[in-house]
């Protein structure tokens, strides 16, 4: 049977574990992971990944080729899996490879240009996300979820000696570039809220960008919880709704000022400061230990046009 679209190269059971699959995944990188499945520079492919449990696949770039790799092949305990256990980089953070960048705006369409610092190159593909607000602020926040990436790579030889300048002692010290792609959510209507980097102790950290995001995200949390939402469900909210973070000030020192900025459309009530004291939306009861909703106030109903009564 003639099989259609892109070609799938790395295939995932949701019903096994991550070392249970064809091609076992891996949550570290290093270039001697030897290659699985093999594609042609500028062919369309399929690479099917679990959730961020799950880790991600790793492939290498070697000539036109793109080669696919993971650890299947390495015998766990011996020399060869302890010396890239030790010697490997996790893919937790975001690196000068690109790495875990959680960029919410890297959606569909999207372009990335990515460094190549060693032989056979090594770039993975995971942790996709169907929903995230900028810095994903309580860890894993986001609404992680299991999925496919269909993409094509290219190589771009002397790019990052024509492209990127380090700006650093080697040649180490250069990033990606991203081009973000059309589809995104998009609103016309926010509600910013700032912060400084003065933390909650009043003490002053001297143009620290990520103090000040922190004091945005915690004003943002304790203003929503006012509107009848407990600040656990704001916390997990920022993590996964289309928020926008900005570093809005790094030169007026002492202070940093960053700002995040939250669509007010996601709500069914209006958010907005007022200059009167209004009913809000749902309460919650703790009772004993199981949140429960009720309604106080005389709440704002929707009329049906089409309703007969």
């Amino acid at each position: 049977m003639q099989e259609y679209g892109p070609r799938l190269v790395v295939p995932i059971d949701l019903k096994k574990k991550p070392q249970e699959q064809k091609h076992r995944l891996h949550n570290r990188w290093h270039p001697e992971i030897p290659p699985v499945a093999e594609v042609k520079a500028g062919e369309v492919f399929r690479v099917e990944m679990m959730d961020y449990s799950g880790g991600g696949i790793t492939r290498n770039y070697s000539a036109d080729d793109i080669k696919f790799a993971d650890q299947s092949i390495i015998q766990e305990g011996t020399p060869e899996w302890e010396k890239i256990a030790v010697e490997a980089a996790r893919t937790i953070p975001g690196r000068e490879n690109g790495g875990n960048c959680d960029i919410k705006n890297l959606s569909r369409g999207s372009k990335i240009y990515l460094p190549v610092f060693v032989d056979g190159a090594n770039l993975s593909t995971g942790d996709m996300h169907f929903s995230q607000g900028d810095g994903e602020v309580s860890f894993c926040g986001a609404i992680e979820m299991s999925g496919f990436l269909e993409l094509k790579c290219e190589i771009i030889r002397g790019g990052m000696k024509e492209y990127l300048t380090p700006m650093g002692p080697t040649s180490l010290h250069v990033n990606p570039i991203f081009e973000i792609g059309p589809v995104e959510p998009r609103f016309s209507e926010w509600l910013v809220f700032e912060g400084i980097s003065v933390d909650e102790s009043g003490r002053q950290h001297y143009l620290d960008a990520s103090v000040a995001y922190k004091r945005a995200v915690l004003n943002a949390i304790d203003y929503l919880s006012k509107f009848g939402y407990s600040k656990e469900q704001m916390y997990l909210l920022l993590s996964c709704c289309p928020c926008e973070g900005r570093i809005s000030g790094i030169v007026d020192s002492p202070n940093a000022v960053a700002t995040i900025a939250i669509p007010t459309a996601i709500f069914d009530q209006d958010i907005r400061p007022k200059t009167r004291i209004v009913p809000v939306g749902p309460r919650l009861v703790r009772n004993p230990d199981v949140l429960k909703c009720t309604y106080d106030g005389n709440l704002p109903t929707t009329k049906n046009p089409g309703a007969t009564t």
